[in-house]
């Protein structure tokens, strides 16, 4: 197969190095920058056309364009939404390369009381790059993420239709695309994947990278023959600045941030300073940001209900609070130079770092029943636990573009790294040191109230009691987790003119190495081995809950374990404590893992306009090869031990665009493509994380989901700066991933809870997209400055699962992360540099895993959100306010039914209120 795709690309790049051979001599290139007259920036997704030809093109981020013509005299078209349309007489002659600069005038003087660089600046940028593109794509651009109250780059994204994002700690965190797992995304940084720094999966967790740092976000959900194919859900590309304009720009912020639940204040800021030389060949453009967050949330958690027996018994609450400090550290730069009108070379750099100290208390109250249904025994647990983590990305990204008047070329290296660091994290466990008992009052399942509690019989016992609790365990872990990617690409684009068609071709490859690892550093468990019991009154912190839960909860919850006493403690009684060194090193041994992945990429394209349709059509191949190196339990000697294993396998991925303009304000497009997901790291390395009640192993004979998938749409720009869109989307999937869940043997353990990832056999999903957004300054007087954006999803798919556990088989169920109805709205209004803008986002109840036998299922949720801002000083500072989650949404997750709750996270609003400057 590698064979014939390899003789089969010489002979496409002999074919048409004879085609653009005998086509040199009837070609030129003109290019250039588009800009905007009144604030100088560029103009990404300009359309420049040849007047009376379908034969154009657009700019690209930085507001460059290159278009091949036929040589003569003719006059050249450029249009910008939102910017007035300009003609230009152009002569050139066959072989030359001629610099035109086009500058636009802003649109409609019905726009002069509306700050034109923000709300509609940045909608304009977007509907322009979505307009132009060749494929189906969503764009935010940098403006309209500062117009929403969004810290980071997952929260930006839930904007787009058919985007929805999971959640942490009230902080958006992973992104799911038209209802798949994270896992079916593509995430890049300037078009190369980001390696993960979860030790499990493959997918990046995006609240690690602050929205300020970026130009613009792009979510592709149809993909092409250029870009990776295992992008099932879609390609979402996060770039970088570049410096655009000669004149030195300062811009920044500086803001504090309150938390209601936390009660504390922090701060946040950032700076970017970018220039380019006066000739244009040399740019620049640094950027830093950093902000602290108070986090604070508190959480029950329901681990189990009886309703077959009594009716609303619960058989163990947990009561969290988490307290989350939260420190985003980012930075990123570009450096270009134009060697000369035909070579163009650059170096990006970015870093981002998420560092997070967590201190989780806990109270836990479990019921034990015989077969008659009554309880013959209470515990109760009191834990502390403080886990200290950091969290990055960093990337560099080295290449550059040669453009001739017979082709174009562009390759880049790149070397990024993830890494997770968990140091220290630290758990204290005391349980009850007497009989205890209770009852729950769960007339409210999402609310229950805690009556008759009893310490050895005293009906008035203190429930805030410490010296109620005696030490049961203290653990200590440290781990490490590492994902590497040196990356090498090169494409070539060959005008083509077949007839009175202008068209390219298009190829290239791609090498990219990753080392992927995790390793547990340390692992103990400890018991008091001591003369005299320990109770928790000789190193409790004091500190009493009150108003649990916003006040719901008729208990106060508390005290806890002190760091500190207990440090000191340890630290001077070490040796009264024992542990199992040959279960740590069990521990260590079985989830710890090296592993290599090296794809081989390659790909043929081919585009034409032909009149009204645009045809881009190809094929890409990607071959995978697969190495690890890992922990396993051996039967025969009851003991872990190291093996090896490797895997190899291949995908050819036709793709079909089409893209018709019925006007200039109107355009169909459909796709049909074919492309792949990778199982994830942890579920493909032999190994196991367990503990003597259940037991999650690895699958080495997982193979990847494969995908059809077919889109249709429609958008109508509007004539005001505005678009209504809508469309359907289809997708077959084949040898779809869930977790299965039986009971066995396992490292020892008898009849445990065993979960393993396998291949089911094929789910579909399909559902439509609507969206619309206008600003409506065609409205008389006051109105004119209202704006409005809509958009909806709706997704339905549906999964066949057999042997979800030993006695139970589920059909026709729906795909994890799939939410029926997803919607967005937004109503702002602009006028004389004022901005202020509503927004809410909706996502409906949808599967978020599978939980030995049961659905976990994330019930739908609803938040409101609010902006405003007012600049001053010919708008170079601006004054802001945010507000998010005014309506104080929870979080809940249920077991199968909406009847049972297993989780309620309550998080509480936060705001913003600063400063932006431009200079």
């Amino acid at each position: 197969m590698k064979k014939l795709i390899i003789n089969g690309l010489f002979l496409f790049l002999l074919f048409s190095y004879q085609i653009s051979k005998a086509q040199s001599d009837s070609k030129a290139l003109i290019k250039g920058v588009v800009k905007d007259v009144t604030s100088k920036t560029t103009l990404p997704g300009a359309n420049i056309k040849v007047a009376g030809t379908f034969n154009g093109t657009a700019t690209n981020l930085n507001g460059e364009y290159s278009l091949y013509v036929t040589p003569g005299k003719f006059e050249i078209v450029v249009s910008y939404i939102g910017n007035d349309t300009k003609t230009i007489s152009v002569e050139v002659a066959a072989g030359e390369t001629k610099i035109i600069n086009v500058s636009l005038e802003s649109g409609s003087t019905e726009l002069d009381d509306i700050v034109v660089t923000g709300i509609l600046g940045g909608q304009k940028k977007a509907l322009n790059q979505q307009k132009s593109s060749d494929n189906l794509k969503s764009v935010i651009s940098s403006d309209q993420m500062g117009n929403f109250p969004d810290q980071n780059s997952a929260e930006s994204l839930q904007r787009i239709q058919g985007v929805n994002v999971l959640k942490d700690e009230g902080d958006g965190r992973f992104v799911m695309v038209r209802g798949l797992a994270p896992s079916f995304t593509n995430i890049s940084i300037n078009g190369e994947q980001i390696p993960s720094p979860e030790s499990e999966s493959r997918f990046m967790a995006l609240d690690a990278i602050p929205s300020n740092q970026l130009a613009s976000l792009e979510v592709s959900k149809s993909i092409t023959p250029d870009m990776d194919g295992d992008a099932i859900g879609g390609s979402i590309n996060l770039i970088t600045p570049t410096a655009t304009g000669t004149d030195l720009s300062i811009s920044g912020s500086a803001a504090l941030e309150y938390n209601n639940s936390s009660q504390k204040a922090s701060g946040l800021g950032s700076l970017t300073i970018s220039k380019r030389s006066k000739n244009d060949k040399f740019g620049f453009i640094v950027s830093g940001s950093y902000s602290d967050s108070k986090k604070h949330s508190e959480r029950y958690k329901f681990k189990a209900w009886d309703d077959d027996e009594t009716p609303n018994e619960l058989d163990e609450l947990k009561i969290y609070d988490y307290e989350i400090d939260r420190t985003r550290i980012g930075f990123n730069s570009t450096i270009d130079y134009k060697i000369n009108d035909k070579n163009k070379i650059y170096f990006r750099s970015l870093y981002s770092e998420l560092r997070e100290l967590e201190q989780r208390r806990s109270i836990a109250m479990a019921s034990e029943y015989n077969d008659e249904d009554l309880v013959v025994e209470y515990e109760m647990e009191n834990v502390f636990k403080y886990r200290p983590e950091n969290q990055g990305v960093y990337s560099f990204n080295l290449g550059g573009v040669y453009e001739n008047s017979k082709f174009i070329f562009d390759y880049e290296a790149a070397i990024s790294q993830a890494f997770q660091v968990t140091d220290a994290k630290n758990e204290m466990v005391f349980e009850n040191a007497g009989d205890v008992s209770w009852t729950f009052d769960n007339s409210n399942r999402l609310s229950p109230q805690i009556t008759g509690f009893t310490f050895d019989g005293d009906s008035n016992a203190d429930f805030n009691d410490a010296s109620m609790y005696e030490f049961k365990s203290y653990e200590i872990a440290k781990t490490l987790a590492e994902d590497k990617n040196v990356t090498a690409k090169f494409n070539m684009a060959i005008p083509i003119k077949l007839s009175k068609y202008f068209g390219e071709i298009k190829f290239g490859g791609k090498l990219r190495m990753k080392d992927k690892s995790f390793e547990i550093q340390d692992f103990e468990e400890y018991e008091y081995a001591g003369a005299e019991d320990m109770l928790l009154n000789n190193f409790d912190d004091g500190l009493i809950l009150e108003g649990f839960m916003d006040g719901e909860l008729n208990q106060d919850i508390g005290p806890y374990t002190d760091k500190d006493k207990w440090d000191s403690f340890y630290n001077s009684n070490s040796g009264d404590f024992d542990n199992d060194p040959a279960k740590s090193e069990e521990e260590k041994t079985l989830a710890s893992y090296n592993a290599s992945e090296d794809v081989y990429a390659g790909y043929l394209q081919g585009k034409i306009q032909m009149n009204k349709m645009m045809i881009l059509a190809g094929l890409r191949y990607e071959n995978t090869i697969f190495e690890y190196s890992s922990g396993v339990w051996d039967e025969d000697i009851e003991a872990p031990t190291k093996v090896k294993g490797e895997n190899d396998y291949s995908y050819l991925l036709p793709m079909l665009h089409l893209k018709y303009s019925i006007n200039d304000n109107n355009i169909i497009r459909s796709s049909i493509t074919k492309s792949y997901s990778r199982p994830n790291f942890q579920d493909l390395v032999q190994g196991a994380t367990f503990n003597d009640e259940e037991a999650e192993i690895s699958n080495p004979n997982l193979v990847p989901v494969e995908a059809i998938n077919l889109d249709l749409f429609s958008e109508h720009y509007l004539g005001s700066i505005g678009l209504l869109s809508g469309g359907l989307f289809y997708k077959k999937l084949d040898n779809f991933i869930y977790q299965q869940t039986n009971n066995g043997d396992f490292a020892g353990y008898q009849d445990i809870e065993i979960t393993q990832s396998i291949n089911g056999d094929e789910a579909t999903l399909f559902g439509f997209e609507i969206g619309y957004q206008q600003d409506l300054t065609f409205l008389p007087g006051f109105l004119k400055g209202f704006i409005v954006y809509v958009n909806y999803t709706y997704t339905k798919s549906n999964a066949t699962v057999e042997n979800f556990t030993q006695d139970q088989d589920l059909t026709d169920i729906r795909l994890p992360g799939q939410a029926e109805n997803i919607g967005n709205a937004a109503l702002a209004y602009a006028h004389k540099g004022f901005k202020a803008r509503f927004s809410v986002n909706y996502v409906d109840s949808y599967i978020k895993e599978f939980d030995g036998g049961d659905l976990v299922i994330l019930d739908n949720r609803t938040q409101l959100d609010f902006s405003m801002s007012q600049a001053f000083a010919k708008n170079k500072w601006t004054a802001y306010v945010e507000l998010i989650n005014l309506t104080d949404a929870n979080q809940v997750e249920l077991f199968n039914t909406s009847s049972t709750p297993k989780e309620r996270q309550h998080y509480g609003f936060w705001g913003r209120m600063g400063l932006r400057f431009n200079f």
